[in-house]
């Protein structure tokens, strides 16, 4: 269980939050938390940045997908559709030719 001297447990849960600790998965030494009362600890800050999981993604993921969708739309619309629309019109003028 990481060292924790500021928390006091509520009832039989101990409130484990931006406490230092050694990651579960990693080893690795850094700030971080634990959901199951000091079990698991997983360290989200370390001397080389913030450290991110899966988890995180997913949960982020409904707040950033509108955002990424527009730019993808934007990006396509205005980068990309031109040269479709060429295309197109060659592969409709070849069919033409061909048939004339």
């Amino acid at each position: 269980m990481p060292e924790n001297t500021n928390d006091e447990p509520v009832g039989n849960v101990l409130f484990i939050a931006m406490d230092k600790g050694i990651d579960s998965e990693t080893g690795q030494l850094g700030y971080g938390y634990s959901p199951d009362n000091g079990r698991t600890f997983y360290v989200t800050n370390t001397i080389k940045g913030r450290k991110f999981r899966q988890e995180d993604a997913d949960r982020l993921w409904k707040f950033l997908k509108p955002m990424i969708e527009k730019l993808v739309e934007e990006k396509f619309k205005n980068e990309f559709i031109d040269k479709v629309k060429e295309e197109i019109s060659n592969d409709t003028s070849k069919k033409k030719s061909e048939e004339g």
